[in-house]
């Protein structure tokens, strides 16, 4: 009994969610952040959808204490619950691990297009994929659409930091890359799709299983 108390005391129980204006998105232990959480969510909502993505309703955001050492965002499959961190966590963690091809972005825009990466993969949740798992698809259009919607500036220092030049074919964009290295698959990424005539129609297509970055491995 005693150690359960004390289990109670170290993890205390998450406060109810509270809905959004609109009540497509909930917030979860945001304190004095839920206002700006809210904001900025309906705003990657609308961006989202201007590619054809349609975030779920309602859609949870959690602030929680910690993740995994170089996670900046997770969206759970099948709970429609995204956890990421206070927004004065994120000035130090977008210079390192997943974040660095952000370090250039300013903090505000950074933790915005965080949102936008973790909204878009609500989106996907049902994107067909004949595979055990299409996860550079997902990532593919997570981080694009994460640099699209940057303001003008912030997404220039990001194309000066990346530095990518000529074409860029889809081979690189493979699942070791992503893995390892997932600041260089959001550069190679967002290369990638700004050579794509239509980059909303493109990202559509591979929403909708017509183009697949993943293959079979055997």
């Amino acid at each position: 009994m005693a150690a359960a108390w004390a289990a109670a005391l170290a993890f205390p129980l998450s406060a109810e969610p509270l809905a959004c204006p609109g009540g497509r998105i909930l917030t979860e232990d945001a304190g004095a952040d839920a206002a700006l959480i809210c904001s900025l969510a309906a705003r990657a909502t609308e961006q989202l959808a201007t590619c054809g993505l349609t975030v779920p309703t309602p859609v949870t955001i959690a602030v929680v204490p910690g993740l995994e050492e170089h996670c900046l965002g997770l969206y759970h499959c099948g709970e429609a619950r995204i956890e990421i961190l206070a927004p004065g966590a994120y000035p130090e963690r977008r210079m390192t691990g997943d974040g660095a091809a952000f370090g250039p972005v300013s903090p505000e825009a950074f933790f915005e297009s965080l949102l936008r990466h973790e909204l878009a993969h609500a989106a996907l949740e049902d994107m067909p994929c004949p595979f055990p798992s299409c996860i550079v698809g997902q990532e593919y259009i997570a981080y694009t659409m994460q640099v699209r919607f940057l303001p003008e500036a912030d997404r220039i220092a990001f194309e000066a930091e990346a530095a990518v030049e000529g074409h860029v074919s889809r081979d690189i964009l493979n699942p070791m890359i992503l893995m390892m290295a997932p600041d260089i698959f959001a550069q190679r990424a967002w290369a990638h799709l700004s050579q794509r005539e239509d980059p909303c129609a493109f990202i559509g297509q591979i929403a909708r299983g017509e183009v697949l970055l993943d293959y079979e491995h055997p």
